[in-house]
């Protein structure tokens, strides 16, 4: 019974890992010439936030299996040399992630530029602007408030004790 969920697709897409830190994706594929027939070829510079190891990769989806074996006997332990004689042995595998990446969308954000009619960004610049408000006030001024605080509360609680009393 041929069931074709269970069928594997054959894999097409290959990682040139390893790549020279300062290489850019011109100089990629001045190398890799003549690049058999792709539908895919993405390059990622390198990531500095993973020194030491910043390298430069390279995802290629090929569209004949045979051209795949080829590439691989070419290119994988190719040596990249980079502008300061460094050498890099390059790995060649197939990509852990078979498909092909999506293009991010180009669409504009809907709400792109709403920011200064939006009320719970307007409760927060009324909040923020009483906080400095208060930070710009002296200490005289404190004082003051807290007085005024303190008398408001006595004649309250007098008012109280006076209507408990009546």
């Amino acid at each position: 019974m041929e069931r074709t969920k269970d069928k594997k697709e054959a894999l097409s897409k290959v990682v040139i890992r390893r790549l020279p830190p300062s290489l850019t994706k011109e100089q990629l594929e001045e190398h890799l010439q003549p690049l058999p027939e792709h539908d895919y070829f993405e390059f990622f510079a390198n990531d500095s936030s993973l020194y030491p190891h910043m390298f430069s990769r390279a995802y290629i989806n090929f569209k004949n299996q045979e051209d795949i074996v080829l590439f691989r006997d070419r290119f994988d332990g190719y040596v990249f040399v980079d502008h300061k004689g460094q050498e890099y042995a390059a790995i060649v595998e197939f990509a852990p992630f078979q498909k092909a990446a999506k293009k991010k969308s180009k669409k504009k954000d809907a709400k792109t530029g709403t920011i200064e009619d939006d009320p719970e960004y307007k409760k927060f610049l009324e909040s923020y602007s009483a906080d400095d408000e208060k930070l710009t006030s002296t200490p005289e001024t404190l004082l003051e408030e807290i007085e005024a605080r303190n008398k408001e509360l006595i004649a309250q609680r007098n008012i109280q004790e006076e209507e408990s009393f009546s």
